[in-house]
C-alpha cells in the first residue's frame, strides 16, 4: 500500500508545490503546468536500419523520420533483452526485469496461461503511476505480458485495450483478396491443417503460434475490453486497424490528458502485407524480403496517421510521443533483415540485437533536430514519463532507467552507469563505449563498439585489467537480482557467416 499512498499524497499536493520534481536520475527540472498527453508507440522486432533516419537508402520511413526530426533522435538507444515480452516487461515498469524474475519469453501461449506465466502483479506499470494521477490509460495491440486475469491490461492499469495478448497473431486472414503472404495461401492453409491435426500442443484451438504464420485460436485472437470480447477483423489490414483505434482513444474524452501505449505487432512475424504496400517495392525480388519492406511501410504509415491527427486536433503541441523498438530485427529469417551498420539482430547481445530505432518528440521541451549520442534505455522511459506530469517515482523499490530530459539537458555528458543484461546463463555489460559478453557456450567477448560498431574485433586479451573490473562489476549487479522465475528453450540461428545459440 505504500506506493499507492506515495501517489495518492501526490495528488493531492497543489499544483504549485509540484513545479520541481526529482527522478531517478537525482536531477531537478521543471514540469509542465498542464499534464501532458503521452503516447509511448513499440515497433515489434524493427530493425536498426529499418528506419531511414539511422539508415539511408534500405527503406524510406518518413513518418517515423519526423518524431525525430521535430524531437530528438537516440543514436545509442538500448532496450533491456534481445527478444519481445522481456524487452516489454522492463518497458512497462522502468526495472531490469531480472529483479522481478521475467528474464525469458512467456510462450508459447499454452504454456503462458496453463503456468500463469507474465509480469509479476507485485510490479508497478507505467500506466498504473498515470491513471492514479487523473490520466485515461489505453493500450492498443500487443501486450505479451501475460494472458491470466492477473495479468490482463484492464487489470494492469489500462483502461481501455484493443489487441492481443501473446508474441504474434495473424495481419489479415491469410486468403483475404487484398493479403500478400510471404508464403502461398495453400502454405498457409496446410500449416493451420497441420496445427488442427495436432495431437500436441499447437492446435488451433490453443492459440499456438505455427511459424511462419499465426494460427488465430482463443488465445491469440484480437479481442477487446475487461471481458475479453472477440473482434472480428473481416479482412482488414492489422497494422491500420491499430491506428484507427488509437486514434478512437485519443479522440474519448477530453477532460484528462491519456496515456496511449500503442504496441504495434509490424514487422514481426507472420510475414503479411497487403497490395497497396508491397506493390510500392516492385525493385525487390525477394518475396519475403517485399513483404517485409511492406510491413514496415505500413508500420509508418499508421505513424503518420496519428502524428497527422494529433496536429488537426491541435493535441500536438500538449503531447509526448515515444518511439521505440522491442528488439532488433529478426535475423533469423533469411533475406530479410539488415543490422546495418551494425552486427546481429533479435535474441543476441550484438548490437543489432538490442540497439534500437528510439525517438521522442515533446514540442517546446525538446529541441527539434536534437541529435543524441550517448547511451540510453528503455528503462528511462518510465522516469521520464513520471516526472513530465510531475509526479514522484514509486518510493517502494529501485527503479533502474534515468529521465531522458536530464540527460539532454546536461552540460556535460551524462555520467549513466553500466548497461547489464542477462538471459542466464549468457551475460553483457556496456560501460561507456566498452562490451563485454559471455556467450552460452562461454566464450568472453569485449569490443569498443565507439570504433568497432560492427563488434569484429575481440580485444579481450589485450585489456585483461578492464575485463576483470568489469566482471566484478557484473557479478555486483547480478548478486542483487532475481532468478528466472521459469526457463526457456535452447535453439540456434546462423546469421552472416556467424552460428548464434540462445535461449528465448
Amino acid at each position: 500500500m505504500a506506493r499507492w499512498a506515495t501517489l495518492r499524497g501526490a495528488m493531492r499536493v497543489s499544483a504549485a508545490a509540484i513545479i520541481v520534481v526529482m527522478t531517478a536520475s537525482a536531477t531537478s527540472r521543471p514540469v509542465a503546468a498542464v499534464r501532458p498527453n503521452i503516447i509511448v508507440i513499440l515497433a515489434d522486432d524493427l530493425g536498426y536500419g529499418d528506419v531511414s533516419t539511422y539508415l539511408k537508402g534500405r527503406f524510406s520511413t518518413p513518418n517515423i523520420d519526423r518524431i525525430g526530426r521535430e524531437g530528438v533522435v537516440f543514436r545509442q538507444g538500448y532496450v533491456s533483452a534481445p527478444i519481445c515480452s522481456p524487452s516489454r516487461a522492463a518497458l512497462m515498469t522502468g526495472r531490469h526485469q531480472q529483479r522481478f524474475g521475467f528474464e525469458f519469453n512467456n510462450g508459447p501461449s499454452s504454456r503462458d496461461a496453463r503456468e500463469h506465466l507474465g509480469l509479476d502483479p507485485k510490479e508497478v506499470t507505467i500506466a498504473e503511476v498515470l491513471r492514479t494521477a487523473g490520466y485515461r490509460t489505453g493500450l492498443v495491440g500487443k501486450w505479451h505480458l501475460g494472458s491470466n486475469d492477473e495479468h490482463y491490461p484492464t487489470n494492469r492499469g489500462f483502461d481501455y485495450f484493443w489487441g492481443f495478448l501473446t508474441g504474434q497473431t495473424n495481419f489479415i486472414r491469410p486468403t483475404a483478396p487484398d493479403a500478400v503472404n510471404a508464403f502461398p495461401p495453400r502454405a498457409v492453409a496446410a500449416a493451420a491443417q497441420a496445427a488442427a491435426d495436432a495431437t500436441t500442443p499447437g492446435a488451433v484451438g490453443t492459440g499456438e503460434i505455427t511459424q511462419p504464420y499465426a494460427v488465430v485460436g482463443k488465445l491469440n485472437a484480437v479481442i477487446t475490453g475487461p471481458a475479453r470480447t472477440p473482434v472480428d477483423l473481416g479482412d482488414g489490414y492489422l497494422t491500420e486497424m491499430l491506428a484507427d483505434q488509437a486514434i478512437g482513444f485519443i479522440d474519448g474524452g477530453k477532460d484528462k490528458p491519456f496515456f496511449l501505449y500503442l504496441a504495434q505487432n509490424a514487422p514481426h512475424t507472420p510475414l503479411q502485407t497487403t497490395n497497396k504496400y508491397y506493390d510500392r517495392f516492385p525493385n525487390i525480388q525477394n518475396r519475403s524480403a517485399r513483404v517485409y519492406a511492406g510491413m514496415v511501410s505500413a508500420l509508418d504509415d499508421s505513424i503518420g496517421k496519428i502524428l497527422t491527427h494529433l496536429d488537426r486536433t491541435g493535441l500536438a503541441k500538449n503531447t509526448i510521443v515515444v518511439f521505440l523498438s522491442d528488439n532488433g530485427c529478426a535475423a533469423y529469417i533469411a533475406d530479410i533483415c539488415s543490422p546495418e551498420p551494425l552486427r546481429g539482430g533479435k535474441l543476441t547481445y550484438d548490437e543489432g540485437g538490442v540497439r534500437v530505432p528510439f525517438m521522442l518528440r515533446w514540442p517546446g521541451h525538446v529541441r527539434p533536430g536534437t541529435d543524441y549520442g550517448r547511451p540510453v534505455s528503455s528503462r528511462d522511459v518510465f522516469p521520464t514519463l513520471v516526472a513530465a506530469a510531475g509526479l514522484p517515482l514509486p518510493t517502494d523499490r529501485p527503479h533502474d532507467g534515468f529521465d531522458l530530459m536530464a540527460q539532454l539537458a546536461s552540460a556535460t555528458p551524462f555520467a549513466r552507469p553500466p548497461m547489464f543484461w542477462r538471459t542466464q546463463p549468457i551475460e553483457a555489460m556496456l560501460d561507456d563505449d566498452w562490451k563485454y559478453t559471455r556467450d552460452l557456450d562461454g566464450k568472453e567477448t569485449l569490443y569498443n563498439i565507439r570504433n568497432d560498431p560492427k563488434e569484429k574485433l575481440n580485444v579481450i586479451k589485450a585489456n585483461a585489467a578492464r575485463v576483470a573490473t568489469m566482471r566484478t562489476a557484473y557479478n555486483q549487479w547480478a548478486s542483487a537480482m532475481h532468478d528466472p522465475l521459469w526457463t526457456g528453450r535452447y535453439e540456434e540461428y546462423v546469421f552472416d557467416g556467424r552460428t548464434y545459440k540462445f535461449k528465448p
